[in-house]
């Protein structure tokens, strides 16, 4: 999956009490891009407890931590509310730009 899909297909993910979803996607020269690798994780409280980079030591080596979808599906409903953002490549590179400098 690249990540402007993960972004664009947040609303698809559920978080229950047992599990909660983040997305991980790998770098292109330092920086996330709308296609960059990306996968989205199902973690468990526990897992949610851990450190970002052990989450990716132990489930994803070579991706970094982008957003968790809780977050994600927050920004995005309030992109959805911005006449400036009704493409999807202006809301995925609003949520990048919010990933790399603002989260």
């Amino acid at each position: 999956m690249v990540l402007s899909s993960a972004i664009v297909n947040c609303m698809h993910y559920e978080d229950t009490e047992e599990y909660m979803y983040s997305i991980y996607a790998k770098r292109i020269n330092g920086k996330f891009q709308p296609d960059s690798e990306a996968l989205v994780l199902k973690l468990t409280v526990e897992e949610m407890e851990m450190k970002s980079i052990e989450v990716v030591e132990e489930k994803c080596p070579g991706f970094d931590y982008f957003l968790e979808i809780f977050v994600l599906k927050d920004f995005y409903e309030d992109l959805l509310k911005l006449e400036e953002f009704k493409s999807d490549t202006k809301k995925v590179e609003r949520i990048i730009y919010y990933a790399e400098f603002d989260a």
